[in-house]
């Protein structure tokens, strides 16, 4: 079930109007920006043209901000039990552009209309209308030939985060998915809006933060267990990915696993 917290339509905000927050745990939020505005995608600011959607997960980074002239956008946050689909069914923190702004606006104002009236059947309505918005928006993101590339993608994606230790370099996943290199890397892209390196790193780091506070495994022995031949750079990339060394990162959650 999803549950709606706030749904706001076309709220103006002033000149230079700037956001920078991470929500809550459990806190989703889809926006929309009518006009032209700044994102932070990936560490840093870019400019994108009017009629953007961008949804958001609970922990991730929102900052944005006007461009010129008066903010004007639309927005929902929401609390989800669903798994929204699968992880890569919606791209998460990136701005896509919308084809049918107005008629796709629609959706959210019948949310916030529901969400107002709050008649007796409008938890089931607000969450039927909830996966229109989401449904719609996957197809704003992969259309085209990108849809085929979805099964092979899935495909590597999956073994990449089952088996980080594995050796992979962009030749080995090209083999494993039966493409070039050069193809991989530029579909890749463009389905997953990260990279083949940046996804492996993102699946090393996340099995070693699992055995750091699981397990009595040295830091060593965990490094080499994500796929690190040396320890040093294990460190250093953890150290680059969380703002924290290995052995502090299983000190704090160590504590909280156990309080947990």
């Amino acid at each position: 079930m999803i549950q709606i917290i706030y749904a706001v339509v076309d709220a103006e905000m002033p000149e230079g109007f700037e956001d920078n927050l991470v929500f809550a745990d459990g806190e989703y939020e889809i926006m929309m920006f009518r006009d032209e505005v700044e994102i932070e995608v990936d560490g840093k600011m870019k400019r994108y043209p009017p009629r953007q959607c961008v949804l958001y997960r609970p922990g991730q980074r929102v900052h944005y901000k006007a461009v010129s002239g008066k903010m004007v956008y639309t927005w929902i946050r929401f609390d989800c039990d669903e798994d929204l689909y699968k992880e890569d069914y919606l791209p998460y923190g990136i701005p896509i552009q919308v084809k049918e702004y107005d008629y796709y606006k629609v959706y959210f104002q019948a949310i916030a209309d529901e969400n107002y009236f709050h008649y007796p059947s409008c938890e089931r309505i607000m969450t039927d209308l909830m996966h229109i918005i989401f449904e719609r928006l996957h197809e704003y993101a992969y259309t085209g030939e990108l849809i085929g590339y979805r099964p092979i993608f899935n495909k590597l994606r999956n073994a990449i985060y089952e088996y980080p230790e594995r050796n992979w370099t962009l030749e080995s996943m090209a083999e494993f998915v039966s493409l070039g290199t050069r193809t991989l890397q530029k579909k890749y892209q463009e389905y997953f809006h990260t990279s083949c390196n940046r996804e492996l790193i993102e699946s090393r780091i996340s099995r070693a933060k699992t055995l750091l506070y699981q397990t009595d495994r040295t830091v060593a022995e965990i490094a080499y267990d994500c796929g690190y031949n040396n320890v040093e750079h294990f460190c250093r990339q953890f150290r680059n990915h969380e703002n924290l060394t290995p052995g502090k990162y299983r000190q704090i959650h160590q504590e909280k696993y156990k309080r947990d």
